[in-house]
């Protein structure tokens, strides 16, 4: 914890002196709001209280995603425009979930009700640090690729996850004025978050960047 903090430490004092230098380089804050889910295991839960009591198996083998949720993120960044494009470094604190709910049909016991069960939840939050290049579609849009390794700072549950993740990222932005810029992207986790569980992180951030 103490390495990661003095890493983030030492990566926004470069990043300001390297804002100093160049007409090309600024730096800011950003901050907005996470869709979180997560790609599950190749198995499903038989849901259907009736197929049970006729003799068919509880678990299923289908492909599932854990539900979504809604989460944050804020943090800093800087960016180096040169025209075409810009490449762009973030800094940033995530939390994210993964939760999934399951609802038995239990018409046959108890009339037409129906009972959620949660079947999984955990909570993360990471140090994300994102690279990407932007390359500019007009005056106002942007389309965006880059990586994301993230860094687990909490977790909640007995099992112990990775501690650490590497996302593949992409999207688009919008420039709202000369300070202010709109992003929404999809990052997918190329690592499981539990090892052998087939588990990967999908997170959405929604964000808005609000340049010095």
């Amino acid at each position: 914890m103490n390495r990661i903090v003095f890493l983030v430490l030492l990566l926004f004092a470069g990043f300001y002196s390297t804002a100093q230098r160049g007409s090309g380089f600024s730096y800011g804050i950003g901050g907005g709001i996470l869709f979180n889910s997560a790609t599950l295991p190749d198995v499903k839960i038989n849901t259907d209280i009736n197929d049970i009591l006729s003799g068919e198996n509880l678990v299923k083998g289908k492909a599932n995603y854990a539900d979504l949720t809604f989460n944050y993120r804020f943090g800093g960044f800087v960016k180096y425009d040169h025209g075409f494009g810009f490449i762009l470094t973030e800094i940033n604190y995530s939390t994210s979930k993964i939760k999934k709910d399951i609802e038995l049909n239990t018409s046959r016991l108890w009339g037409d009700n129906n009972v959620n069960i949660t079947t999984l939840e955990r909570s993360f939050s990471y140090l994300d640090i994102a690279v990407s290049y932007n390359i500019y579609l007009s005056n106002k849009i942007f389309f965006t690729l880059g990586i994301t390794p993230a860094f687990l700072l909490s977790n909640t549950g007995k099992q112990q996850p990775n501690n650490f993740d590497l996302r593949a990222l992409t999207g688009l932005g919008f420039i709202l004025t000369d300070k202010i810029s709109l992003s929404t992207r999809a990052e997918f986790g190329l690592m499981e978050v539990y090892n052998d569980s087939y588990i990967h992180h999908i997170v959405i951030p929604v964000t808005i960047q609000i340049a010095f």
